[in-house]
């Protein structure tokens, strides 16, 4: 059976992780015990016809009535090889403006304290963060991107995430990026009226700047390096790289090149998300 177990901090995105996940035709159950979880394989395989996909939450709740979560975890992934666990994370910040905006309280929180419930969580699940398969920062995903990453979790996919962003540097630079490139080199379609009101994603603009020759030593070299260095993050741990491209603007140079690297790095067995952050922003 493939399992797939969700746990990770309140806020970031568990129970979206599981609708997408039962949209996709999995068995989906909330706040389980992780010692019923292997009770329920067990039941499933006497069944004349078992179930496929298990998706299941489990988190700090399951504690309540699991002495080791972890030796659970362990040993659930003998019995059944073919189980992964999914960590879900986001910025202290994201997930207490989260809060705030739905008026819920922490349930680990002192009196509800968002903050002081978030770091009881964290120490309680750190042992189960160390062991999962694959570890999701959903502090820039909407629900679109957090299901392209599931969607794309297979045997034939590393459990890498690059994240490519496009950016406008008159909107702030975000603290979130491992690596910024300024597009600002490139000729700016914005001085050219048949190009000012499109963006990167339009193939008339696209068109333009394949012609430069700068753009197009700049899209292999960037590709090249992120294939060659890749592996070494993930050697040294690491489960994603986010990559900002950044012009004035956010519209024009910046989506051209974020959009050109996805298409070079999709056919790869990494996972790649990529979002225009200043989209709402752009020019019709």
């Amino acid at each position: 059976m493939k399992v797939k177990i969700i746990t990770g901090l309140s806020g970031s995105g568990k129970t979206t992780a599981l609708r997408i996940l039962e949209d996709l035709n999995y068995y989906a159950m909330d706040n389980v015990p992780g010692s019923l979880i292997e009770s329920f394989i067990y039941l499933s395989k006497s069944q004349d016809k078992p179930i496929e996909k298990l998706a299941c939450v489990v988190d700090f709740r399951s504690m309540e009535v699991e002495k080791n979560l972890k030796e659970t975890l362990t040993n659930l992934k003998k019995i059944n090889k073919d189980t992964s666990i999914i960590f879900l994370t986001s910025r202290d910040d994201v997930i207490i403006k989260r809060y705030n905006e739905l008026r819920r309280p922490h349930p680990l929180g002192s009196f509800g304290d968002v903050k002081d419930g978030l770091e009881r969580e964290k120490i309680m699940l750190s042992d189960i963060k160390d062991m999962a398969d694959l570890i999701i920062d959903t502090s820039n995903y909407n629900n679109k991107n957090l299901k392209q990453v599931l969607l794309n979790i297979s045997d034939r996919k590393e459990s890498f995430i690059i994240n490519l962003f496009s950016f406008g540097y008159k909107n702030g630079l975000s603290l979130d990026f491992d690596v910024v490139f300024d597009m600002r080199f490139l000729p700016n379609p914005y001085y050219i009226d048949d190009l000012k009101q499109l963006n990167g994603t339009d193939k008339k603009l696209r068109s333009y700047l394949d012609e430069f020759e700068i753009a197009q030593e700049f899209k292999n070299e960037v590709y090249k390096n992120l294939i060659k260095l890749i592996p070494y993050f993930a050697k040294e741990g690491k489960n994603s790289i986010s990559i900002g491209f950044g012009c004035t603007g956010g519209q024009h140079r910046s989506v051209y090149m974020c959009e050109s690297i996805y298409e070079k790095l999709k056919e790869t067995n990494y996972i790649v998300i990529k979002k225009h952050r200043d989209k709402d922003k752009w020019r019709k």
